[in-house]
């Protein structure tokens, strides 16, 4: 549980950077928050999909789609950043 702390603590911490940039518009911050999303996406699918040695899931299924979540927000937000046009 610490270790999924300490990554959901990163996670925000970035995702609160991107959203700076993107407010402040720099040109940087689409390619780094689709970057974090596919970040999340991997971090999310191995703690849904990762076994330990009696077979299951190291994680109770529940709580590894709880884990999948957040990557629908970021999934939505930058299909959203996309289509917004960059200002110049």
């Amino acid at each position: 549980m610490v270790l999924l702390s300490a990554i959901g603590a990163l996670g925000v911490i970035s995702w609160l950077c991107t959203a700076w940039a993107v407010r402040r518009g720099k040109r940087w911050a689409r390619p780094a928050a689709t970057v974090l999303l596919a970040l999340g996406v991997v971090v999310g699918l191995t703690g849904l999909l990762t076994q330990d040695t009696s077979g299951d899931t190291g994680l109770p299924p529940a709580l590894g789609w709880i884990g999948m979540a957040p990557c629908l927000a970021g999934l939505l937000a930058v299909a959203l950043l996309w289509r917004r046009p960059r200002p110049e």
